[in-house]
C-alpha cells in the first residue's frame, strides 16, 4: 500500500482548518474594507458632485476630487502592503509550522 500523500495529510490535521479559515476571514475583511472605499468614492461623485467638484481654496483652483483619488489609491498600496505582509508573517509561518508537523 503506498503511503498517504504529504497534502492529504495537511489537510487532515486538525489545525489545518483553523489556518485556512483564517486566512479566507483576512482576505474577506481586507476586500470587504477596499469595496467599501471605492464605493463610498463613488456614490459620492454620483450624488454629490458639486461639493468634490469645489476647488480647495481661492489661490488653489484644484478641485478637491484629486486629493481625495490620489489618498484612495495610496490608501490601496498601503492597505496592500499590509495584507502581503501579514500573509507573508503571520500565515505562511503557520503553514510552514503545519507541514513541518505533517512531514515528520
Amino acid at each position: 500500500m503506498l503511503p498517504e500523500p504529504r497534502y492529504l495529510r495537511l489537510q487532515s490535521h486538525p489545525d489545518y482548518e483553523r489556518v485556512k479559515t483564517g486566512i479566507r476571514r483576512y482576505r474577506t475583511r481586507v476586500a470587504v474594507l477596499l469595496l467599501a472605499c471605492y464605493f463610498v468614492f463613488l456614490i459620492a461623485f454620483a450624488f454629490y458632485p458639486s461639493a468634490l467638484l469645489q476647488p480647495i481654496s481661492a489661490q488653489n483652483p484644484m478641485p478637491w476630487l484629486i486629493p481625495v483619488a490620489v489618498f484612495l489609491i495610496l490608501f490601496q498600496f498601503l492597505l496592500t502592503g499590509i495584507y502581503v505582509k501579514q500573509m507573508n508573517t503571520v500565515f505562511d509561518e503557520e503553514l510552514r509550522r503545519l507541514d513541518k508537523d505533517v512531514g515528520s
